[in-house]
């Protein structure tokens, strides 16, 4: 992915690399370089058992990583889009190695031969799925476990500690509720080394929504309101960008169903409707050897795959009029699990924002290698540090971040569709689509377009009752159709 704001930024990685010169930090900013020209890179992070790898697998729609206690379940994994199948370990040292691996029913299982996690950096894992075609997923080990070494990896991994920078541009943090730890990990992970900190990299989820409540049929329906709550509270909105229930365990299976399950499945819901309301009333009852035909593994592997919710949920698509084959099945799963939001928001919020976010990153890390160039090169520091602080200054691509935080949180007061501009005005696309206009209008009707836009933003933000805030936001809305208007104005092959 490339674009004026990364070549820019490439830029800076040159003067950067000339300024260090032969210092070990060389390799450090030709990482940075190359890093630029990477999908981006989206952290899975939360406490252990959040369902991190559940939610993982159900974005990619294969069962790839391991969700059981293991030993590479405590080493940070990278999953990126390969042409073929193969796993790497990247050693500290910076040395990889190929790894053996195989594919069994529940996930991809990968062998260490003899390698101790401990002198592993990460592991990266090649599969050919579209869905990594523009996210590179992170599965990181959980935080606050009994494995201390654990967490302690996915908290330097993430630059929260030790001064350092985070190695991920963007980060899916789930939690059960919002509870201090969850929300000191977000305000850690916002970046506050540029002007204006925003939560724009950051999505929070509220994971096992099926269990809320017990797991009853109307889980979810509890589960987004609580989401909704925390939306609408300032101190959530303003640590992250969204909050959105997920049902991880429904969505990886519906995105994995098996005929054979859904025959299992049948078999409980041809039981007569008390029987079968009997039986699902509690684990223990469902797990009961007399209470129903299926055999005992059958039941239990119906839970590991679906949980309790799940099944009860699966039973009332079976029992429903039209609903009784298995793909009917998997769309009713994936379609209540909340996943398929959840993708929208990461191609809206990510994947849309990938060249401001992987920008945004470098950057911050060029900071770190001036601060840590300043013993040896103190000359070299200053002049880095100085290039890094105008380039921020004069990126206007940071302030339209800040425009979609403020103009998503709700922080200023802008109506619906004030919003869905700021949305279109500030994502990636050609100029006509950013402008709403049709795909075949004129540059005469863009150039009026946005000098008509520019002409309303600037003057709402200069009107004398218009809060501090919102005039910030109208002022960066005004630049970005200046920024269309010059781009608009220019001939068809000037334009970049």
């Amino acid at each position: 992915m490339t674009g004026p704001l990364l070549e820019r930024v490439d830029r800076l990685c040159g003067t950067a690399a000339r300024l260090v010169g032969d210092h070990a930090l060389i390799a450090t900013v030709a990482e940075l370089r190359t890093r630029l020209r990477e999908p981006l890179r989206v952290a899975i992070a939360g406490r252990v058992k959040a369902g991190k790898s559940t939610l993982l697998n159900a974005l990619v729609g294969e069962r790839l990583a391991p969700t059981d206690a293991g030993e590479c379940t405590r080493i940070i994994t990278w999953y990126t889009r390969a042409a073929g199948y193969e796993a790497t370990a990247v050693l500290r040292d910076g040395a990889e190695q190929s790894l053996r691996f195989s594919r069994t029913e529940s996930a991809i299982e990968i062998a260490l031969d003899g390698l101790e996690p401990s002198a592993l950096d990460h592991i990266v894992v090649g599969w050919p799925s579209s869905r990594l075609d523009n996210l590179t997923l992170i599965d990181t080990p959980g935080l606050e476990g009994h494995d201390d070494q654990s967490s302690a990896r996915t908290l330097r991994f993430l630059g929260l500690e030790d001064e350092g920078t985070s190695d991920v541009d963007a980060v899916i943090y789930l939690m059960r509720h919002m509870h201090r730890s969850d929300a000191g990990f977000l305000e850690a992970f916002m970046d506050r080394s540029l002007s204006h900190p925003s939560p724009v990299n950051a999505v929070a989820v509220l994971s096992r929504a099926d269990e809320v409540g017990a797991g009853r049929l109307d889980a979810l329906v509890s589960a987004r309101a609580i989401a909704e709550r925390y939306r609408l509270d300032e101190r959530v909105r303003a640590l992250c960008s969204t909050v959105i229930p997920i049902a991880g365990l429904i969505a990886e299976t519906g995105a994995t169903l098996r005929e054979d399950e859904v025959a299992s499945l049948r078999s409980l819901a041809s039981m007569p409707a008390d029987d079968r309301a009997d039986l699902l009333l509690s684990v223990d009852r469902f797990c009961d050897p007399a209470s129903s035909p299926l055999p005992s593994q059958t039941r239990e592997d119906l839970l590991d795959r679906f949980g309790l919710f799940g099944i009860r949920f699966a039973l009332e698509v079976l029992t429903g009029a039209d609903a009784r084959t298995a793909p009917a099945v998997s769309r009713a799963l994936v379609g209540a699990s909340g996943v398929e939001e959840l993708g929208e928001v990461l191609d809206d919020h990510f994947a849309g924002r990938a060249r401001a976010l992987k920008a945004r990153s470098v950057v911050v890390a060029l900071k770190d290698v001036a601060r840590r160039l300043e013993r040896d090169k103190p000359d070299a520091s200053r002049q880095l540090l100085a290039s890094v602080e105008e380039f921020e200054a004069t990126a206007h691509e940071f302030a339209e971040l800040r425009l979609w935080h403020l103009a998503l949180s709700g922080a200023v007061e802008l109506d619906a569709e004030e919003v869905a501009e700021v949305r279109r005005v500030t994502t990636t696309g050609e100029p006509r689509e950013r402008l709403g206009l049709s795909p075949d209008a004129p540059d005469s009707a863009m150039q009026e377009t946005a000098r008509q836009r520019i002409e309303h933003w600037r003057s709402r933000a200069m009107h004398p009752l218009t809060r501090r805030e919102l005039a910030e936001a109208c002022d960066i809305l005004a630049r970005s159709y200046e920024g269309l208007y010059a781009e608009t104005a220019a001939g068809p092959d000037d334009r970049s």
